[in-house]
């Protein structure tokens, strides 16, 4: 099925808007999660999301397929490994390391969609991989000077982060192409996952925090809301959305700018400074998705006409 040009954009537009909230999330949330145990702060965003589209789309709900549920719950298992590791990553380094290591998925997608779907990948996918390791290099020695052991854990995390985003975005793609629903499939997706955090919450960091850390109030209280209606709730409806009406490549590469917008918030937010290794490290990841992005936009062009 062809999508208009006029949907297009509409579709493009809603994964900028994504990648801006998005953006604002990594100092919000690890500002909230140095008091509030984090996987109790996440299954609250995905709980509530899920729970409310849930309620407002009940009756497309009621005839769903367990094909349609079981799409749903294998997307909401990648994007629960995703931000568990994401998060737990956060915990050990910056905001701005954080989302542009995360951003490196794109590179990524093309060797899934090669492995799992045995669509190889091009030369220039392999050259961006290659100078997205090296950025990835960079940005590690930066933070052995900065921050020593914790924050290569944190970075590591982060990169395991990516690799579940990318089987995310890869799988959505996949599954639209099915014919599956967006809608549907956001829903079971979001409390999938949720599920997944609230136990871990009750079965790892309740006797960790204690019960006084679960009771939400003051900034944390804002937070939380605003993690839970922007950056889930519809940040992820519009990333769900907006990937129907936008190429696989042109997704990635929209959504990669949530690296961008992560680290500018950071810094304009005092949270950190960039240094010379650190930014040269950010700039050659960013170069690597542009060359494997655009490589892929330029063929898909070719095949169009």
């Amino acid at each position: 099925m062809k999508t208009s040009r006029k949907m297009n954009l509409i579709g493009q537009a809603l994964l900028l808007a994504a990648t801006l909230v998005w953006g604002t999330s990594f100092v919000i949330l690890k500002d909230t999660i140095s008091e509030v145990p984090p996987m109790f702060v996440i299954a609250i965003r995905f709980l509530v999301a899920g729970i409310f589209l849930a309620l407002f789309f009940i009756k497309k709900l009621k005839s769903v397929s367990k094909r349609s549920l079981l799409r749903g719950g294998i997307v909401g298992v990648f994007l629960a490994a995703a931000y568990i590791t994401q998060t737990y990553g956060l915990m050990n380094t910056t905001p701005g390391k954080n989302a542009f290591l995360t951003s490196s998925y794109v590179v990524m997608c093309p060797f899934m969609l090669w492995i799992l779907f045995k669509k190889k990948p091009t030369v220039k996918n392999i050259v961006s991989a290659v100078i997205c390791i090296v950025g990835i290099g960079l940005i590690a020695l930066s933070g052995e000077q900065q921050s020593g052991a914790s924050s290569l854990l944190g970075d590591g995390l982060t990169l395991v982060s990516a690799v579940f985003f990318g089987l995310q975005i890869v799988f959505i793609a996949h599954f639209q192409s099915k014919g599956e629903d967006s809608v549907v499939m956001l829903v079971f997706e979001f409390l999938t996952a949720g599920l997944i955090f609230a136990l871990i919450s009750l079965f790892a960091e309740l006797n960790t925090y204690g019960i006084g850390a679960y009771a939400l109030q003051g900034d944390n209280l804002f937070n939380v809301i605003y993690l839970t209606l922007a950056c889930t709730l519809f940040a992820q409806s519009a990333q769900m959305i907006g990937q129907k009406y936008t190429a696989t490549n042109q997704s990635a590469l929209i959504l990669s700018l949530e690296s961008v917008f992560g680290m500018l918030f950071s810094v304009l937010m005092g949270v950190e400074k960039v240094t010379f290794v650190l930014g040269v490290g950010f700039a050659v990841v960013f170069v690597a998705i542009l060359i494997s992005e655009l490589e892929i936009e330029k063929k898909e062009k070719k095949v169009n006409i």
